[in-house]
């Protein structure tokens, strides 16, 4: 697969694709959902914040979609913890 974009301060395609194919190896290895292990990665990488609205707290995570270079490359960090943890090469 070959990937192609215009560079900007953003995150890139390749990044995402690494992202959402380690998810997957990891929820493979795991049975977990990818709904699930994504929430767990986003938590590990610090991108959620707990808010409180109306006297209800809620967990927000930002979309890895919306996420800068470096965002996601602590996401891709944060699997890579999460599969050594697991004994899993990533």
């Amino acid at each position: 697969e070959i990937y192609m974009e215009i560079q900007e301060d953003d995150g890139t395609l390749a990044q995402l694709a690494k992202i959402h194919s380690m998810i997957r190896t990891i929820c493979k290895h795991t049975g977990d959902t990818f709904e699930d292990m994504k929430l767990i990665i986003k938590k590990r990488a610090g991108l959620c914040i707990e808010k409180e609205l109306e006297g209800s707290k809620f967990l927000y995570c930002k979309s890895f979609g919306d996420c800068s270079r470096d965002e996601l490359s602590l996401a891709i960090q944060a699997i890579q913890e999460v599969g050594f943890l697991l004994e899993l090469p990533l």
